[in-house]
């Protein structure tokens, strides 16, 4: 049943004092459900580590520097930046040809990386019909300068006035739109973190706390309460991403936000997080012990590959460890499949020396 306005902000209010309540000193907190959802902003990397640094985060999952020509190749790339239109006028017909304007790659060396602005046209049948190879070259040449990183470097775009002045009045007016959208997208992606990179800031950061994934395909997470205060402080940075004033009232523009939902320390919770638990645990150690004795059979395996395997061990007995106040010995059949990987990795550490 919908829910009326009159009786939202008793929710609202209902909530608000439930998660004060949990939050106050003494209050049986088992830990909290995370769920964020991370969108651009103008985060620069020396504000975000200022910001790890002023709410004392670990400045170890800083994000570092941007790296230019990894931007250069995002918004050039496959799933770059590209324009479909009709090309015939009017009102659209079915039978009408469509055109793409899309990058593709031509080449690199040590100096630069080379792609072409193209022109695909195609009928209703996805035939293709013509293909002009090259109206634009868009460049990234690398800095040469003594001790210039790797990845800096600047765009160069160089249009091919004969190849757009063949092209109708609208089409050219398409290509300058596709052009000076490369100019600006490189210009704010040199200059400030991109979303993706902020999403895997603060996944970063709760992996970090050995979640329980609430949601097998992710997105919600159980974390225990012994970091509430730490998760708060990353409530705050996420809040920061925003900016001033932005996604206010009136402005739909999305905002970053981080939820943190106090879970009780009931027994329908508690059954909750360890039915998760389990159930994660396990897939993963299944996962773990047919890579292992896939290892195991390989007479060439190399240590390397049995330490990442090691690794990932570790990384389950962590979190294990982790949620043992939560768990109270309820994992069953998830312990012994764990002594069961611990006794296969042996052998294997033995083997690798």
């Amino acid at each position: 049943m919908s829910q009326t306005p009159a009786e939202t902000p008793r929710t609202a209010a209902g909530f608000a004092e439930y998660v004060e309540a949990m939050e106050a000193a003494g209050a049986p907190l088992l830990g909290h459900l995370v769920m964020y959802s991370i969108y651009s902003g103008e985060v620069t990397p020396d504000q975000c580590q200022a910001w790890f640094r002023e709410l004392k985060l670990d400045e170890a999952l800083c994000p570092g520097g941007i790296e230019v020509s990894g931007v250069y190749e995002r918004i050039t790339g496959p799933s770059g930046i590209r324009r479909t239109y009709d090309i015939a006028s009017g009102k659209r017909d079915e039978a009408d040809p469509r055109a793409l304007l899309m990058i593709r790659h031509v080449g690199r060396d040590e100096r630069r990386i080379v792609r072409h602005l193209v022109r695909e046209v195609r009928d209703e049948k996805q035939v293709r019909l013509s293909y002009d190879a090259r109206l634009a070259v868009i460049t990234f040449v690398r800095d040469q300068a003594q001790g210039a990183s790797a990845t800096d470097g600047t765009l160069a775009i160089e249009r091919d006035e004969a190849a757009i002045g063949a092209l109708p009045q609208n089409e050219q007016l398409y290509v300058a739109e596709v052009l000076d959208e490369v100019r600006e997208a490189f210009g704010r992606g040199r200059l400030y973190l991109s979303a993706d990179k902020l999403r895997a800031v603060v996944r970063d950061y709760i992996e970090s706390f050995a979640p329980i994934k609430v949601r097998p395909s992710g997105g919600v997470y159980f974390v225990g309460a012994r970091h509430s205060e730490v998760l708060g402080r990353l409530q705050e940075l996420v809040c920061r991403f925003n900016g001033p004033g932005r996604g206010e009232a009136g402005i739909s523009e999305a905002r970053s936000n981080l939820a943190r939902i106090p879970v009780a320390g009931m027994d329908e919770m508690r059954e909750m997080v360890i039915t998760a638990f389990i159930a994660q645990a396990w897939s993963e150690l299944q996962k773990l012990s047919a890579e292992i004795s896939a290892a195991q059979a390989d007479a060439k395996v190399s240590k390397a590959a049995v330490q990442r395997l090691y690794d990932r061990f570790a990384e389950l007995r962590k979190a294990a460890a982790e949620h043992e106040a939560v768990l109270k010995g309820s994992i069953g059949d998830t312990e012994s499949a764990m002594e069961l990987a611990q006794v296969q990795l042996a052998s294997l550490l033995v083997r690798a020396g």
